[in-house]
C-alpha cells in the first residue's frame, strides 16, 4: 500500500523515522501546542489518544470538542478517548475507585500507579488493537516499534518527569518529546496556541490530583464546590480506614481542612458531601 506524499511530508516525517507516529494528547497547554507544531512540520500522525480517567476537570472535557474540530479542519486524525477497560469492580473513574476503596490517589502516598492504571495501560491496550500488536512475536505488523510523542516541554520539571518514566514503557515503543527537541517552553506553547486562534486550555490533571497547588484547590472550591466536597469525603473515608502515612490529598496538609470542611480525621460526613 503506497502512500503518495509530497517531498515536504517525506522529509519531515524522516525526523520521526518511518514508524507510525502515535500522539498522547493530554488536553493541556503543552500537548495542544505540540499538535500545532506537528501540523506545521507536516508530520504524518497515525493515532491521537486522550486517556480519560473519568476524573478530568469539566473544563478539560469541554476542550476536547474544540480541538477535535480544529484537527478536522487541519485534515488530521480525530482524538480517540480511551478509558480503562471495565475493571472487575466496575469503577468508571479514578475518583470512584478511591471512594470505593477508601483510599487517596496513589500520588498522595508517593506512588504513580494511578497514571499507570488509568492513563498508560488504557493507551497501550487501545494502541495494541488499533495497530495490530502481535503478542507472540512481540512486534507490530510494520516492524518492531512505533514512535509515541509526549508533550513534555523544555523545562527542568518536565526533564525530571522523563527520567522518572524511563523503564516504565510498554514494549514496541520509542518515545519522543517534540517540544523539548524544538526548545519550546510552556510560555512559548501558550503563545503558539493563542496565535492559532485557539483558547488556552486549563492545566490538565484530575480534579483531586495530590500534585495540585493551593491556588488550584482554591479554584476547585470556588468553581466546582461539588467536586471539592467529594475530595473532602475521599479524605474522610481514607482516615476512617486508618490513613496515617499522609495528612490528606495535599500530602502534608488536608484539602478538607484547607477548604473549610473540617478535620477529616473526626469521623463525621463532610457537611457538603451528605
Amino acid at each position: 500500500m503506497s502512500h503518495h506524499h509530497d517531498v515536504g511530508v517525506l522529509r519531515t516525517h524522516d525526523e520521526f523515522g518511518s514508524d507510525p507516529v502515535v500522539v498522547a494528547y493530554g488536553a493541556g497547554v503543552d500537548s495542544t501546542a505540540m499538535l500545532i507544531g506537528l501540523r506545521d512540520r507536516r508530520i504524518d500522525i497515525s493515532l491521537i489518544m486522550f486517556a480519560d480517567t473519568g476524573s478530568e476537570k469539566p473544563e478539560t472535557t469541554a476542550y476536547l470538542p474544540i480541538i477535535d474540530e480544529w484537527l478536522r479542519q487541519q485534515g488530521m486524525p480525530p482524538i480517540h478517548r480511551v478509558k480503562r477497560r471495565s475493571p472487575r469492580a466496575g469503577d468508571t473513574s479514578l475518583h470512584a475507585e478511591c471512594l470505593r476503596k477508601s483510599v487517596l490517589p496513589s500520588l498522595a502516598y508517593g506512588g504513580h500507579s494511578c497514571s499507570l492504571k488509568w492513563k498508560v495501560d488504557p493507551q497501550w491496550a487501545f494502541t495494541r488493537d488499533y495497530l495490530g500488536w502481535d503478542r507472540r512475536q512481540q512486534r507490530w505488523p510494520h516492524g518492531p516499534t512505533i514512535t509515541k510523542l509526549i508533550g513534555y516541554d523544555a523545562s527542568p520539571a518536565d526533564a525530571r518527569r522523563i527520567a522518572n518514566a524511563a523503564g516504565k514503557w510498554p514494549p514496541g515503543h520509542r518515545y519522543r518529546y517534540p517540544l523539548m527537541e524544538w526548545g519550546w517552553t510552556r510560555e512559548h506553547c501558550k503563545q503558539v496556541i493563542l496565535a492559532e486562534g485557539l483558547p488556552l486550555p486549563m492545566k490538565s490533571a484530575c480534579w483531586m490530583c495530590p500534585a495540585s497547588k493551593k491556588h488550584e484547590v482554591d479554584w476547585l472550591g470556588a468553581t466546582h464546590p461539588d467536586l471539592a466536597a467529594l475530595s473532602a469525603e475521599m479524605e474522610r473515608r481514607a482516615h476512617q480506614r486508618g490513613l496515617t502515612s499522609t495528612q490528606g490529598l495535599g500530602r502534608r496538609w488536608s484539602w478538607s481542612q484547607y477548604l473549610g470542611y473540617g478535620d477529616p480525621r473526626i469521623d463525621q460526613p463532610a457537611n457538603a458531601a451528605t
